[in-house]
Parts: C-alpha cells; sequence; structure tokens
C-alpha cells in the first residue's frame, strides 16, 4: 500500500475528512487499493499527511457503501465486487446509456457534436499506438459530453455513479484481442447517429456498446479463472 496515495493539498477548501474520503473512495474505484487489501488507518494515514480521524470516518463511509468490509482476523479490507454484482450494474448502465444517447440525439449543438468528432478521432490514434491509459481519459470524456447533452443532469449523475463502479472494468475488457478496436468503432457508430439525430439508432447503440463491453469483460474473467484452475 505504501507509496499508491499522495498527501492532501492542506491548502484545498474542501474539508479534510472530505477530501480523504474521495481520495480512498477514487482509488478504490480505479484499482489503485485492490480487492483484498487492508485497510490499515495509520498507514492510510501516514500517505495522506492527516490524523487517522479523518481516515476513520472516511473508511466508515465506504463501509456503508459497500465499498470497504469488515474481515474476521484481518480487518477492514477493500470489497471485491461479485460477478452478480459486476452483471447487474453493466444492465443498468446499459439502459441509462440508452436513454442518455436518445436524449442527446435530440439535444445536442453542433460545438458538441465538433468536440465528440475531435475525441473519436484521438481515440482511433491511441488505439493504434495501444494507449490503453489515454483511450480511457478519451472514453471517459466522451461519454461525458454525451451525457451533458442529454440535458439530464439527474440521469447523467445516476450514470456516473454506475460508471465509477466498473471503471477499472474497462482495462479489463479491452485486454481481450479485438475489444479495444470493436469499442473505438463502436464510438464512431453512435456518434455517426447522433450527427444524424436519430435517436433510436444512437439509443440502440449505446445500449450495445455496454453490452458488448460486459461480455469482453466476463470473457477476461473467464480466461484468468481457467488460468488458475491449470
Amino acid at each position: 500500500m505504501d507509496g499508491v496515495l499522495k498527501p492532501l493539498d492542506l491548502t484545498s477548501y474542501q474539508p479534510v475528512r472530505r477530501e480523504v474520503y474521495h481520495i480512498l473512495r477514487e482509488a478504490i474505484l480505479t484499482g489503485k487499493l485492490q480487492p483484498g487489501e487492508r485497510m490499515v488507518e495509520r498507514h492510510l494515514a501516514r500517505q495522506l499527511g492527516v490524523s487517522r480521524t479523518p481516515v476513520r470516518e472516511a473508511i466508515r463511509k465506504l463501509e456503508l457503501e459497500g465499498l470497504v468490509e469488515h474481515v474476521p482476523r484481518r480487518g477492514v479490507v477493500v470489497a471485491r465486487i461479485s460477478k452478480k454484482e459486476a452483471w447487474e450494474i453493466y444492465n443498468i448502465r446499459a439502459v441509462l446509456e440508452g436513454l442518455a444517447a436518445r436524449l442527446a440525439a435530440e439535444n445536442i449543438t453542433d460545438r458538441q457534436l465538433e468536440r465528440l468528432e475531435e475525441l473519436v478521432r484521438a481515440m482511433e490514434e491511441a488505439r493504434t499506438g495501444r494507449n490503453v491509459e489515454l483511450l480511457q481519459d478519451l472514453h471517459n470524456e466522451y461519454n461525458h459530453l454525451i451525457y451533458r447533452a442529454a440535458e439530464s443532469p439527474r440521469l447523467e449523475q445516476m450514470i456516473t455513479h454506475l460508471a465509477e463502479y466498473i471503471v477499472g472494468f474497462t482495462k479489463v475488457g479491452y485486454a481481450v484481442p479485438g475489444r479495444m478496436a470493436a469499442a473505438t468503432r463502436e464510438h464512431r457508430e453512435i456518434l455517426e447517429a447522433l450527427k444524424a439525430r436519430d435517436a433510436d439508432r444512437a439509443e440502440k447503440l449505446a445500449r450495445q456498446h455496454i453490452e458488448n463491453s460486459r461480455e469482453a469483460y466476463f470473457a477476461k474473467l473467464a480466461l484468468e479463472e481457467e488460468k488458475e484452475e491449470l
């Protein structure tokens, strides 16, 4: 765990306890803190440069959220998202992403379309160089632009919350041969539907994109499980 987290910027206007919570939550959701890893208060406090009190409060909130759990004789550890939970999140997100794409097709501006075009071109370049980190950053900006274009803040909040839980899954899915290229093509197809203001097609393609991501993720999990059994 040492070296994973950086000290807080104590000049921030955010309360320390809130900053600690957000940093730990992000570290868990992005995989910096791995499932099963112990959440030792004194170690986390030392890395963040804070007292143990805000760390303790953050861990309590994370436990209520289901991101950490108490394990006998080990203490608090980062929780694992079960296959059932992952499947449920993907399915719900597919429906919400489809709705966002439908609304975006009806409301998106020309400037937003221009930015999506820039992002897709950058994705295509990143894919050829197999730059997974850059590709994921571009992917995230692309998604959030569509959410904003949908002009439904509550929907955007719901999708973003779900997406945070599976942010690390994208890298797993990209490890499946051909998935990185396929995902980039899917982003291009969704963009073309948005340009055509075709709400039905945009919704269908967005839902299919998430379903394809889900299948890639579970295919990679199955391969890893087969290796472990050998």
